[in-house]
């Protein structure tokens, strides 16, 4: 495999050849021939966030950025991925930076896809600072310049989610269903994960506790035979919203506890959405347990995510 082809490769096998990634894009920046890697930066943000490398991704993507020489649109997409991965750090004011100036140049390089991209983006931010509106303003926007299913996924699932903003669960649970059937035609297994997560959580505020519980257990399942390191931390909070129906909120606190740590591990913030159910899920065991709180959510901090996933699996 090329230098070149390296780029491109699936998270996998970068995770394998990771010290070599690293030495490339260093290699890039150093002279000044960074094209190739900030246009191929989609796929090696995948990999950053798939693996828990967010502050190592962002920080060769800043380097990358510095060092200049690119054409536009492969620094549009460069600006992008940075702004990406800002915001699974939580750091919206970076993002919102990033993802405005992507923007600006994909328009004036007529490059959709990335345009598409960065507005995306934009309604993640807009959606973490409560404005739901402008959500899905942008979304709309990013939706009508894909060219395909499979490029309109990010923004239909940013619709869903400005509906469950809005506190409209029902019209929320029916795009995310729409979302998850498009993923599933599409073969996109991560997104199914997180749209079967989401639905778990439109079932519960419908009050459908049973399917709710269903959804929870269909995404975890689907999260730990990816590996996935972005995604597990999710569905054990799921797990824990799963343990909490059952009437078990030792259980749930120790869940969610372990989900908390997992995100911390790798430098993510809750993303909006999940972030307003982890807060409610939490406050919901400690006021059940009380006194109790303390000891359940000290042991789940200590587990590790395999150790975690057992559990789960021991209590189906």
């Amino acid at each position: 495999m090329s230098s070149v082809e390296l780029l491109s490769a699936d998270p996998d096998e970068l995770e394998r050849r990771h010290d070599e990634l690293n030495a490339l894009l260093e290699d890039l920046a150093d002279r000044r021939e960074t094209g190739p890697a900030l246009a191929g930066s989609r796929g090696l943000v995948d990999f950053w966030m798939r693996k828990g490398h967010l502050a190592e991704g962002r920080r060769q993507l800043e380097r990358l950025l510095a060092a200049g020489d690119a054409p536009p649109e492969a620094r549009a997409a460069g600006l992008a991925a940075a702004g990406t991965l800002a915001f699974r750090q939580g750091d919206d004011d970076g993002a919102g930076r990033f993802y405005r100036e992507s923007a600006e140049i994909a328009r004036g390089a007529a490059a959709d896809a990335v345009l598409a991209w960065a507005l995306g983006g934009l309604s993640r931010v807009a959606l973490r600072a409560g404005e739901c509106a402008r959500t899905r303003e942008l979304a709309l926007e990013a939706l009508g310049l894909a060219s395909d299913e499979a490029s309109g996924l990010g923004a239909r699932h940013m619709l869903a989610a400005a509906a469950r903003c809005e506190g409209d669960y029902t019209r929320a649970e029916e795009l995310y269903g729409e979302t998850l059937e498009l993923s599933r035609r599409l073969g996109a297994r991560g997104v199914e994960a997180g749209e079967l997560l989401n639905l778990g959580f439109m079932a519960l505020h419908l009050d459908e506790r049973e399917r709710a519980i269903e959804r929870f257990r269909e995404s975890l399942e689907l999260a730990a035979e990816l590996d996935d390191d972005y995604l597990t931390p999710y569905c054990l909070l799921g797990a824990g919203a799963s343990a909490a129906i059952r009437g078990d909120h030792a259980a749930a606190a120790c869940l969610l506890a372990a989900a908390k740590a997992a995100f911390d591990a790798t430098g993510a913030a809750i993303d909006p959405g999940s972030a307003e159910e982890f807060d409610s899920q939490v406050a919901q065991a400690r006021r059940a347990l009380g006194e109790a709180f303390d000891d359940a959510w000290a042991e789940g901090s200590h587990l590790t995510v395999a150790e975690a996933l057992a559990r789960t699996q021991a209590a189906a």
